[in-house]
């Protein structure tokens, strides 16, 4: 059994922040993460950052009465000391009412350079950290077909080997790619081949 899985299904609160790359896969692993959430029963907030920061602090109350909060992007709301106090906020009440949190932190630049609130900066600090590293070349395929499972894709070998060969090899948009490649065969009544890859991505 995973860490994550444990977490998944512990009865206690954990306090975990995923440190990835842009492009390393980790939105994708938050969004793994609340579908384990979901299967487990358990009541959880998915908050990407990339659209909350348009919708105010304000998204961040009365969460912690659920079983876990996950946050994309946490780079995103830091140096904004709205924001920050709202985290900061949100973490005392998850930790009050026996609430799993659950971060995602992209970029290159360590959390002390982004974070302006030390007492934030001292709260995440304590955290559980895990390393999300980029998805190797030689281990592409093997990292696509996981996904394609994960999220009951059916797309052969032979099509995400030419996907492979002819887009670029970021994992977060490879995911983006065969995602929209299910939803467009799903509309056309279609299975994912050759053809379709070339027509939806246009690939000549």
């Amino acid at each position: 059994m995973t860490r994550l899985s444990e977490i998944v299904i512990s009865h206690d609160a954990n306090e975990l922040i995923i440190h990835g790359e842009e492009g390393a896969g980790k939105s994708f692993l938050m969004q793994a993460i609340c579908n384990e959430l979901s299967s487990a029963g358990k009541q959880f907030a998915f908050i990407p950052m990339n659209k909350a920061l348009n919708m105010g602090v304000e998204i961040f109350q009365n969460l912690a009465s659920l079983d876990a909060v996950c946050i994309d992007d946490l780079q995103l709301m830091l140096a904004n000391k709205n924001w920050e106090t709202a985290l900061f906020n949100l973490i005392n009440e998850c930790q009050q009412f026996n609430c799993s949190l659950i971060l995602s932190f992209g970029g290159n630049q360590p959390l002390e350079e982004n974070a302006q609130l030390s007492d934030l900066l001292s709260r995440i600090k304590r955290m559980e950290f895990m390393v999300l590293n980029a998805v190797q070349d030689d281990c592409f395929n093997q990292a696509l077909d996981f996904v394609a499972q994960q999220l009951d894709i059916n797309i052969d070998k032979a099509e995400l080997e030419f996907l492979l060969k002819h887009q670029t090899r970021k994992f977060s948009l490879l995911v983006e790619n065969i995602i929209a490649l299910d939803k467009q065969a799903a509309s056309l009544k279609r299975k994912i081949t050759i053809p379709l890859i070339k027509e939806t991505l246009n690939i000549k």
